[in-house]
């Protein structure tokens, strides 16, 4: 029987990056996700298709898989030494299953032109977002960007572009230091209490519990908080509850805004991997 390529389908980068590879003649076989309903039917089917398949292709991130303990389970017990494994964000046990089996992977969002170039479909997409659910507009706004690691950089700098007054928090004094140099005000966490006096927005890129109560008590009620971090997060969501605040955690940004050109993105990142891995 000819090897397949299984592609386990969360948004429309999956359905553009299946017929990308089809066009260059891979053999792939979908199983969608999109429906939570039907999950365990189609990690069903995927433990029957792995015998005859030679790669793997998981969500980015892989979280967005609301089966994660029976998709750790297939991999663990389901998965043929040789399959190659791709997806975005493994968890600590998916990375410690597939070092064990000695399985060759790669994750997507460590592969540093990925997170580069993904830095930019994200950084439009939270513009999106924050146009479609905050009352105020960006320009003149004060905004918080939390992180300025590649998506937190790219982020400020179009906000900045189109007239917001940027905030940036961060923890490291070399990644203020960098955020400064690129013209930004950027303080410590200890000082977001005080930041967030006034603030309409906040945009969270810290896969890491840093937009507290301390934060959140300060902002307006009016204010909008935007979290694009790996679930669950880094924001108190209850707290912005309690608070009457909105906040809403989105993932995969750019497989809602740029799924055709994040497919690109991913197909070229299959290509180095392969030539890295001696594989035609």
């Amino acid at each position: 029987m000819e090897r397949q390529t299984i592609l386990l389908i969360s948004d429309m980068r999956q359905v553009y990056l299946a017929e990308l590879l089809t066009k260059k003649g891979i053999n792939v076989r979908c199983l969608d996700i999109r429906n939570s309903e039907t999950v365990v039917e189609q990690l069903e089917k995927l433990k029957a298709f792995l015998a005859d398949a030679d790669m793997l292709i998981l969500p980015i991130p892989v979280s967005k898989l609301a089966e994660q303990e029976k998709l750790n389970d297939i991999l663990n017990k389901n998965l043929v030494n040789g399959t190659l494994v791709l997806g975005g964000c493994f968890s600590a046990e998916q990375t410690e299953i597939l070092k064990r089996r000695d399985i060759h992977y790669l994750d997507f969002m460590e592969d540093e032109i990925v997170t580069e170039e993904n830095a930019v479909a994200t950084a439009e997409g939270v513009i999106a977002e924050l146009v479609n659910h905050s009352p105020y507009n960006i320009d003149e706004a004060k905004i918080i960007v939390t992180g300025y690691g590649c998506c937190g950089k790219a982020i400020a700098e179009r906000l900045a572009a189109l007239g917001a007054r940027v905030t940036v928090l961060a923890r490291r004094r070399e990644v203020r230091k960098a955020a400064k140099k690129d013209g930004f005000y950027a303080v410590d966490f200890a000082f977001g209490a005080e930041e967030a006096m006034g603030a309409a927005m906040l945009v969270n890129t810290v896969p890491a519990p840093v937009v507290t109560r301390t934060i959140i008590r300060e902002l307006p009620r009016d204010a909008y908080i935007l979290d694009i971090a790996s679930k669950p997060g880094g924001t108190d969501f209850a707290c912005a509850k309690e608070y009457g605040i909105r906040a809403d955690l989105v993932l995969g940004i750019p497989g809602k805004y740029a799924p055709k050109e994040s497919a690109y993105i991913l197909g070229r990142a299959l290509e180095r991997f392969m030539l890295r891995e001696g594989i035609d």
